[in-house]
């Protein structure tokens, strides 16, 4: 006889805008949600319910922070469904930029703010509860930096073929948090900084050696977070010939659609 040990469903790619005023400032908070719950399949929470339940914690409640947010609609959705066994909430938020219009930012006036993504994932059982925080497509551009920009100098770098090296690349970042009693807000814009610096200064000889500079910076910063996964793929862009004897300051690149080379690391306190 067959016994269904357990079941899992949800809802996925729920999108809404909530707008937090404050006075003649508002904040637009665009944002996706997806629920994964587990349960024992005898009493599944219909999807409207589940819907509902998320645009009234969105709209009635005042979270700044994603990770706030999900660690509400976790808590909500694990007390009021007995049913649920564990539940997985993950939001995606896609920042606004603040327009500005003679030389002062507007109030009430918007534009998408790039391509970046902010992330987190909540888990709970009503017991414990792990919370994930996390950047997308944060895109990185150095000109100089991981390669001698003269040719014919003598390098033990790998990478030392002579050319100017130009470096673009997508990082993805998450982290955990070692407990819930945490400044959010304070905390992911600290980590971006971070990472933005590091970047910006450090000349490593490959790109596994900046990913690891930037985990170690992380960590050392904030003891909150227990570990660190950076993933980077580099969009290929190559100078248009590489046969050229001497290539300017300004040697034209171009973009090649393949291959995509990706690195990922992953460290723990």
């Amino acid at each position: 006889m067959v016994h269904t040990h357990s079941t899992s469903y949800g809802e996925s790619r729920l999108r809404m805008l909530r707008v937090l005023g404050r006075g003649d400032r508002h904040d637009p908070k665009d944002l996706t949600v997806a629920l994964r719950l587990e349960g024992d399949g005898t009493a599944m929470v219909p999807g409207e319910a589940i819907k509902n339940l998320v645009h009234k914690i969105a709209r009635d409640e005042d979270h700044p922070a994603i990770e706030t947010l999900a660690l509400a609609m976790c808590s909500r959705i694990l007390a009021e469904h007995p049913g649920v066994h564990l539940a997985r909430v993950e939001i995606v938020e896609h920042p606004w930029a603040r327009l500005e219009a003679g030389g002062k930012p507007q109030g009430q006036v918007f534009t998408p703010a790039g391509v970046e993504r902010r992330t987190v994932t909540v888990t709970g059982n009503g017991t414990r509860t792990s919370i994930a925080a996390g950047i997308d497509n944060f895109v990185l551009l150095r000109t100089a930096g991981f390669a001698p920009r003269d040719r014919g100098r003598v390098s033990d770098e790998p990478t030392a073929d002579g050319l100017p090296r130009l470096f673009i690349a997508a990082l993805s970042a998450r982290w955990s948090y070692s407990s819930g009693d945490v400044a959010f807000m304070p905390c992911r814009h600290g980590v971006r900084t971070a990472i933005a610096d590091t970047f910006a200064w450090h000349k490593g000889p490959s790109a596994h050696d900046t990913l690891t500079a930037l985990a170690e910076v992380i960590l050392e910063s904030y003891q909150s977070i227990s570990d660190v996964t950076l993933t980077l793929q580099e969009r290929p862009y190559r100078p248009v010939d590489l046969l050229e004897l001497a290539l300017e300051d300004d040697a034209l690149f171009v973009a090649r659609d393949e291959p995509i080379g990706t690195v990922e690391i992953v460290v723990k306190r």
